[in-house]
């Protein structure tokens, strides 16, 4: 690895707290019981045990909101050392900090490959209490971490053809030519699929790849999922999409949370008795900042991803053609390992298997956790981390 490196404060910027689409969805969550048994919500209502349960409800709710709209917590700015840019592109390292002389013998380094949508702090959510980049860290692997930064301002970010063909081909490209350990890729959600791509583009790079809740087969377990919403978005929102050129983050955000409203309703009034001062509190405070970030997405990139993904599937067929190559997870031949939280109710599990089905040879790990508790769960080191760990070291 070149020495000739720089160090940078990772903001995270301002981050966005959209309260009135919070309340809203949680509003109609809670009143949708009694809609579907035909009441009216007039001053009789209220004034019974039904409308006295959906008010206390409510405040709850309200309470948590106000919490969190309150909270002092504020991502704190992290150093890094950026050792590539390109445009808005770089990669970051967070280097190998072994605990203890078994880690110090890894030598090997992961370049992660994190999701457009969102930020990539979820894998670093709390620094200090909660993070799979300081875990891996601390294991003993040399972490590089591909951030996107603002796509929009980037030509070559502008559609997949570009994102990937171009732009992650030059940065691994450059990453394998300044290290001498073996390098696995890791791909989260999105970052999956971007992973696969990677990989038959440019067969040469990684020793073994590593799959973290990858969408793959976007019909199966679509009801009621992310995958639904999206294709019932799509005959008018890309259109708009279209005409403004990109696809503003608060539609996403939108279209994230009127999956499963009655969950907004559930974790904030939850909040509302996490006690004050917590990691518990903390790390809340620290996803729902997450969850309401990141940035918008250029059209090029939304259009191609809606339409060869959740429209066409062509992803389970082999079909899902970037920069003129098809992506056939069956001509993957690398050792690789496939997560699928059996929990996750944004990938759907019936989604994500299929993958590990057509890569030959990949093994399969199902963690009884979500798409998010895995990154930031109390147990996600003991049933995501550590058995990621022991699989590279049983393989790589």
């Amino acid at each position: 690895m070149s020495s000739e490196h720089k160090f940078s404060k990772i903001q995270t910027g301002h981050r966005q707290r959209p309260l009135m689409m919070q309340l809203a969805l949680a509003s109609g969550a809670l009143a949708q019981p009694s809609l579907l048994k035909g009441k009216n919500f007039t001053d009789e209502f209220w004034q019974k045990q039904d409308g006295r349960d959906a008010r206390a409800s409510m405040e709850k709710v309200v309470e948590g909101l106000r919490r969190y709209q309150l909270h002092p917590y504020q991502r704190p700015p992290q150093r890094a050392s950026i050792v590539w840019t390109d445009g808005e592109a770089r990669i970051l390292w967070y280097a190998a900090a072994p605990k203890n002389k078994k880690a110090a013998k890894v030598k090997k380094s992961i370049f992660i490959i994190p999701s457009m949508i969102n930020g990539a702090e979820i894998l670093d959510i709390l620094p200090e209490d909660r993070s799979l980049i300081r875990w891996l860290s601390s294991q003993g692997f040399d972490v590089f971490m591909m951030e996107w930064g603002n796509l929009r301002e980037d030509p070559e970010l502008a559609d997949m053809d570009s994102a990937l063909g171009v732009k992650l081909s030059k940065a691994v490209t450059w990453l394998k030519s300044e290290i001498d350990t073996p390098l696995l890729g890791l791909g989260y959600c999105m970052g999956g699929l971007y992973l696969a791509a990677t990989e038959i583009l440019n067969p040469k790079i990684f020793d073994g790849l590593i799959f973290i809740a990858t969408p793959w087969d976007f019909k199966a377990g679509a009801k009621g999922s992310f995958a639904e919403a999206i294709a019932g978005w799509a005959p008018e929102g890309l259109g708009r999409v279209r005409h403004l050129d990109y696809m503003p983050n608060e539609w996403l955000q939108m279209i994230f949370s009127g999956v499963d409203p009655v969950q907004v309703a559930r974790k904030f009034s939850a909040f509302a008795d996490m006690r004050p001062n917590s990691v518990e509190e903390k790390l809340f405070v620290a996803v729902e900042d997450w969850v309401n970030g990141g940035g918008d997405l250029p059209s090029g990139i939304v259009q191609q991803a809606v339409q060869n993904w959740y429209l066409d599937n062509k992803v389970i067929s082999g079909k899902w053609v970037v920069n003129g190559h098809k992506i056939d997870a069956r001509k993957i031949k690398k050792p690789s390992l496939v997560i699928v939280p059996a929990k996750d109710k944004i990938v759907p599990p019936e989604s994500a298997e299929p993958l590990s089905i057509q890569i030959p040879d990949a093994y399969i790990l199902s963690p009884p956790c979500g798409h998010i508790s895995m990154m930031v769960g109390s147990v996600a080191e003991k049933q995501v981390w550590e058995p990621m760990k022991d699989w590279i070291l049983g393989q790589i």
